[in-house]
C-alpha cells in the first residue's frame, strides 16, 4: 500500500494557485483516468521511495551488465509496468503537454513562444501511436513468461557484450569481432549536411548489425542470447508492423522539421532501414535460419 490518493482527492487538497499551474485542460484529462487515477501518485511514490536505492545500486555497479540491469530492471520496468496497467495516463500526459493552459510560464516570467512553436510542429497523433505501440510491446505475458522481466534479461545481455568487449574477449558476444564496422560508425559522421550524416550513420549501423547477427559462425549464440524469448519476438512484430513504421516515419519527420529547420526535408527511408535491424529473421534473410526457426517455435506456442 503506497498510501496514494486518487487524483481527484489530490487536486482537491491543492491551492487555487497550484491548480492553476496544472491547468484546467490537464486536470480534465487526468480526471478521465477513472480506476487508475492514482497512477500519477504511484509514480511519485516510486520516485520518492524506490528510485534512491536504485540510484545507489547504479552508482555501485561494477559491470556494464549490472548497470543495464539496474537502469532497465529497476528504473524503466517499474514505470513501464504502471503504464501497462494504466495506458490512458500516456494519452492524458501527452494531451496535457499539447493543450497546456496552466500558469507556469506566467508564474516564472518565461516566454512560451518557443514552447508553442514546438507544440504546433509536433505530430501528436504519430507520437501518441508510437508511445502506445512501444508500451504495448512489453506488457503482459507470452507463453507464461513475463515480458518485462524477459526484456530486462535482454538488456543485461547488451551490457555483457560491452563487458566482454572492454575485457579483450574476441568471442561472439563481443564487439571486437566487428572492429572495422564499429569504427565505420564513428567515421560516418563526417559529411557536410545532417541528412548525409544520418544516412551514412544508419547504413554503418546496418553493416555492423549484419556482422553481429547474421554471421553463421555466431548466429546461433546471438539468437540464444538476444532472440530466445517469444516476448522479444512479439515485441519485434509489433514495433516493426506497417502501422508502427508509418507512425515512426511521421514522428521522425516532424522532429526533423523542428530541429533541423532550414536543412531541407528529412532523409527518406532511414526509419525503415533502422527498424529492419529489429527483426533478425527478415534482416539476415538466407544467411542463417536460426531466427526463423525460433519464430516458428513461438508461433506454435501462440497457436
Amino acid at each position: 500500500d503506497t498510501g496514494c490518493l486518487s487524483l481527484q482527492a489530490v487536486v482537491s487538497t491543492q491551492s487555487t494557485g497550484e491548480n492553476a499551474v496544472v491547468g484546467r485542460k490537464c486536470r480534465k484529462e487526468l480526471s478521465k483516468l477513472g480506476d487508475c487515477s492514482a497512477t500519477p501518485c504511484k509514480m511519485l511514490d516510486w520516485v520518492k521511495n524506490e528510485a534512491p536505492a536504485s540510484l545507489n545500486r547504479f552508482l555501485e555497479a561494477k559491470t556494464y551488465e549490472g548497470i543495464y540491469q539496474v537502469i532497465f530492471g529497476e528504473g524503466i520496468v517499474p514505470v513501464w509496468r504502471m503504464l501497462c496497467e494504466c495506458p490512458g495516463f500516456v494519452t492524458a500526459s501527452i494531451n496535457c503537454v499539447k493543450n497546456y493552459d496552466g500558469t507556469l510560464f506566467e508564474r516564472e516570467g518565461a516566454d512560451r513562444s518557443e514552447y508553442d512553436e514546438i507544440v504546433n510542429k509536433m505530430d501528436w497523433k504519430a507520437l501518441r501511436s508510437v508511445v502506445h505501440g512501444v508500451l504495448k510491446s512489453g506488457c503482459g505475458e507470452v507463453g507464461g513468461a513475463n515480458c518485462l522481466e524477459e526484456m530486462t534479461e535482454h538488456q543485461a545481455s547488451i551490457g555483457n557484450v560491452l563487458d566482454n568487449t572492454f575485457s579483450g574477449d574476441t568471442g561472439c558476444l563481443s564487439l571486437r569481432r566487428a572492429e572495422e564496422e564499429v569504427m565505420a560508425i564513428f567515421m560516418s559522421l563526417v559529411h557536410e549536411s545532417t541528412a548525409e550524416n544520418v544516412k551514412a550513420y544508419i547504413s554503418a549501423c546496418v553493416k555492423l548489425w549484419d556482422t553481429l547477427m547474421c554471421d553463421d559462425k555466431c548466429a546461433e549464440e546471438m539468437q540464444e542470447t538476444f532472440y530466445s524469448s517469444c516476448c522479444i519476438k512479439r515485441a519485434v512484430d509489433q514495433i516493426t508492423s506497417k502501422t508502427m513504421k508509418k507512425n515512426f516515419t511521421k514522428l521522425f519527420k516532424s522532429i526533423w522539421n523542428m530541429v533541423y529547420e532550414g536543412e531541407g526535408a528529412a532523409p527518406k527511408g532511414v526509419v525503415d532501414q533502422y527498424l529492419s535491424m529489429f527483426n533478425p529473421a527478415t534482416f539476415c534473410e538466407d544467411k542463417t535460419s536460426v531466427y526463423r526457426d525460433f519464430n516458428q517455435q513461438c508461433e506454435a506456442i501462440e497457436a
